[in-house]
């Protein structure tokens, strides 16, 4: 059986599995203390009350699937390099909510300077690098991994997804991205299905909708030098010369709502 990677709609959580039958529940983009930046703007929020939804919201997943392996993408904490005040309580009480239920595994992101002093022991620290699972590399999407012949699949977080879509009701929501890359070792041929020379990605939304709040504030960058926030991404498309097949853009729900040439505006 090949991996499989299925969004857990309407949630921001992807269930793995793999070909041998292990699952993983995987996030990104967690930003626990981004409370304290929304109440510098003036806007009140209870830290405490948004841990419990985040820690809700993945107890109904467990629940509902049954599966107790849960991989975290990076960032979990909102400051960089060092510790807010908030962090030092709201980090640990977010991981000793979900022991009992999860295995934990870490990709530490951009955010997650020092972020060993906040968690549990039983919690597991990945190296930044990335975490390669079966035939899938989960990464946090701010580095450039080593990327092995194996991997068919990988899983990102990051970029922070949003429709840009001017118009749209749904513009400035969160999204699901699914891109699809081929180098020159992919022949497509009718009579023989072969995945050599194939990868595909997947981009999580974030998974905490506080950060949603920061949208409006965030401009679009000059795009012409075809540079994306995700290095790995770049790293692939202008040093290695792979090319991107097709790429498809879902809602939270699951509806389709974009594709390659909705893609740009989002990446760049």
């Amino acid at each position: 059986m090949a991996s499989k990677c299925i969004p857990i709609y309407p949630y921001p959580i992807l269930l793995v599995e793999t070909s041998d039958y292990r699952k993983f529940l995987t996030i990104s983009d967690v930003h626990i203390g981004c409370e304290d930046r929304i109440r510098r703007a003036g806007v009140l929020i209870n830290p405490q009350e948004n841990i419990n939804s985040l820690v809700e919201t993945l107890m109904t997943v467990h629940k509902d699937t049954g599966v107790s392996n849960l991989i975290i993408l990076g960032d979990v904490k909102s400051s960089t390099n060092v510790i807010s005040r908030s962090e030092w309580h709201t980090v640990p009480d977010f991981f000793r909510s979900l022991l009992n239920n999860f295995e934990v595994y870490i990709i530490p992101g951009n955010h997650d300077g020092n972020l060993s002093q906040l968690l549990p022991t039983d919690i597991n620290l990945m190296l930044a690098r990335g975490m390669q699972v079966d035939d899938i590399l989960f990464i946090h999407g701010h580095s450039v991994p080593k990327i092995t012949p194996n991997v068919k699949k990988i899983i990102s977080g990051h970029l922070h997804p949003t429709l840009r879509k001017e118009g749209s009701i749904i513009h400035g929501k969160r999204v699901w991205i699914r891109i699809l890359l081929s180098n020159g070792e992919y022949i497509p041929i009718a009579s023989h299905i072969s995945d050599a020379g194939r990868i595909e990605v997947i981009i999580l939304p974030h998974f905490n909708d506080l950060l949603d709040f920061f949208y409006n504030s965030h401009k679009r960058k000059n795009v012409s030098n075809k540079k994306s926030k995700l290095p790995f991404l770049n790293s692939m498309l202008h040093k290695h010369k792979w090319k991107i097949d097709n790429a498809f853009i879902y809602t939270l729900d699951g509806s389709l709502v974009g594709t390659i040439a909705d893609l740009d505006p989002i990446l760049y």
